[in-house]
């Protein structure tokens, strides 16, 4: 026979469940929060270990989620590394370096260059230990490239309505130049190396339009040259 106390009991059983229900519900994330969480924990431990000494033990452990619930995710810290750079050129392009309405043309386009240079964030610390490590590690090599086809893809977009041709946007020796201005920018910090990088940003920028005026300028004349030929 069921006594009062019985009763009781068996109602605080259910309650009980049932509020334990709704905290898992509650701590249920979607697909892009988990793999935000991934990420994030990811991006703690790469800062702090660096690249190549991160395992994804180490993210498993840093993220609070289990082996599962990791690997169901991602397969590897490569994916997880991708991921997390192309978060950063999308944040790049939220920040939009371009003042509105300006109009677009070589001189705002380095400035575009060097402000994502001199702008401090975690994602361009993270991009320092890519570049660092492309020439030791293939797969970090291939993620490089992938990112590269969608920054150039980037820069179209935010430079479509401007009077810069294709080239430039896509010059090779541009973005390897711009790249190593990162490594330097990072690499000598312990040094002072960012304040006089920045002191000297007026210096890199008149080299940077040096090259781009001297290089598309006698690439214009040339196709003039061409053109006058075959009149």
């Amino acid at each position: 026979m069921t006594t009062e106390l019985d009763n009781a009991n068996i109602l605080l059983s259910r309650n009980s469940s049932i509020r334990k229900e709704e905290n898992l519900s509650s701590k249920r994330l979607s697909k892009d929060e988990r793999e935000k969480q991934i990420q994030n924990a990811a991006k703690k431990v790469i800062l702090e270990k660096g690249f190549f000494n991160t395992t994804m033990d180490d993210v498993i452990v840093c993220s609070g989620m289990s082996v599962g619930g990791v690997y169901h995710y991602y397969k590897s810290i490569y994916e997880i590394f991708y991921d997390i750079m192309s978060q950063g050129l999308d944040y790049g392009e939220e920040r939009n370096f371009l003042k509105t309405g300006e109009k677009h043309n070589l001189e705002t386009f380095v400035d575009f260059m060097l402000d994502k240079i001199f702008d401090d964030n975690e994602y361009k610390e993270l991009f320092t230990i890519l570049l660092e490590g492309i020439a030791r590690d293939q797969e970090l090599l291939k993620i490089y490239k992938r990112l590269n086809t969608k920054y150039i893809d980037i820069l179209h977009r935010a430079f479509r309505d401007g009077d810069i041709s294709n080239d430039v946007l896509e010059d090779q020796f541009l973005i390897f130049f711009t790249h190593s201005l990162l490594i330097g920018y990072a690499s000598f910090e312990p040094l002072g190396g960012k304040e006089t990088f920045k002191k000297n940003k007026d210096i890199v920028k008149s080299m940077i339009l040096l090259y781009l005026n001297e290089s598309y300028g006698r690439k214009k004349n040339e196709i003039k040259i061409k053109r006058c030929c075959y009149c």
